[in-house]
This record gives C-alpha cells, sequence and structure tokens, in this order.
C-alpha cells in the first residue's frame, strides 16, 4: 500500500511539471536529466527500552545517489534513489520523487525550492547487537539549493535535502528486552553534476 502511495505521488509530481511547462506559451524546451549525487546526511537514532532512559545517538554519513527527470524553464521533477553508507547496515535506503521550481536570476545560475516524498528502507545492527531490523517507512520533506551552469548540457547542483519520517523498528534484543529504535528527520548537504539533453 506504501509502495502504490509513493508510485502515485511521484507520478503527480512528474505530471504536474509537464502540465506546467506545457501551460506556459513560451516554455517549448523540455530537458531530459541524469543526476549523480554525494553528499552527506545527518539523523538522529532514538534508542527507548522499557525501564531504562531514551538514549540517542547522532549519525552523520555519506551518500551516493542516481536520480533521472526532466525540466522546463521553470519547473523540474525528478525520481530519485540516495544509498547512506550506515555502519552495520545491509542498505540504507531513500527513494522517490521531488518536484522543484527554479527562480532564473542569471544565465549562470538559478536557484531552487522544492518538495519531495517517498520511501525509507533499511535493514541495519545497531552497535554489538546481532537483531537485524528492519525499517520500511514514508517520507515527505522539502530541498532548496543553486544549479551552476556549467555548459549547455551539465548543471553542478549544491543542495540541501530535509526529510521528515517516522521511521522505527520496535522488536526483542538478543537479551530479549523489547527495544525501539526510531528516526525523525534525515538533513542531508549535497553536490550534483547533471547532464541535460533533449530526447528526439
Amino acid at each position: 500500500m506504501k509502495k502504490k502511495i509513493v508510485t502515485a505521488l511521484t507520478g503527480l509530481m512528474i505530471a504536474s511539471s509537464v502540465y506546467a511547462g506545457q501551460s506556459d506559451p513560451y516554455a517549448f524546451k523540455v530537458d531530459s536529466l541524469v543526476g549523480i549525487e554525494g553528499g552527506m546526511g545527518s539523523f538522529d537514532m532514538e534508542r527507548n527500552q522499557p525501564g531504562a532512559p531514551v538514549a540517542t545517538k547522532t549519525y552523520n554519513k555519506a551518500l551516493v545517489g542516481l536520480k533521472i527527470g526532466a525540466q522546463t524553464e521553470n519547473y523540474r521533477a525528478f525520481f530519485g534513489i540516495r544509498n547512506y553508507f550506515m555502519d552495520g547496515s545491509d542498505y540504507f535506503l531513500t527513494y522517490g520523487g521531488e518536484l522543484q521550481y527554479m527562480f532564473n536570476f542569471s544565465k549562470y545560475a538559478n536557484f531552487f525550492v522544492g518538495l519531495n516524498a517517498g520511501m525509507l528502507d533499511a535493514r541495519f545492527k545497531i552497535g554489538g547487537e546481532v537483531t537485524t531490523r528492519d525499517i520500511s517507512d514514508p517520507y515527505f520533506g522539502g530541498d532548496l539549493g543553486f544549479n551552476i551552469h556549467a555548459t549547455d548540457s551539465i548543471d553542478i547542483e549544491l543542495g540541501g535535502r530535509i526529510i521528515t519520517t517516522d521511521a522505527e523498528s520496535t522488536q526483542n534484543d538478543a537479551s530479549g528486552k523489547l527495544t525501539r529504535y526510531k528516526i525523525d528527520n534525515i538533513v542531508t548537504g549535497y553536490a550534483s553534476i547533471i547532464f541535460k539533453y533533449q530526447m528526439d
């Protein structure tokens, strides 16, 4: 059900972007986009166990991502997947859609703000635990940044992103104690190289 919701949201965002471009009588050019992303994400992991104080640990993890999309003069939409390199994890992924509005204040760069939505999927172990934990939960958030037009077909994107989620895992640890791990927000700073081209 969650994946159906994310798929619907992603389709809506991309369709909205294309429609917005077509509704502008001066926006005939639509570029296809492929982006490679690297950055650093920061999030708090809350540990809650009955009879013990709540403990919170902050993680700062590198990430890589791939995104594909399209843009008109003022609108841009992406579908992307990102992997955070978390110790003890089999995978720590976010994937979903982004819809952005671009302010073209210069021929050399523009500023963008946007919304994003998708899924957080992770399988990991914390510290010395032997228990493998699975998390799968929707996220929603926003992003902003700058695109620097390196060439007519290449942009360098510098941005920040925040996603909010209620992702958690509650199960017994190796000693049999019920333990909950919870993530609220992930804040990311990133840089992307984006290749622009036109489909025939």
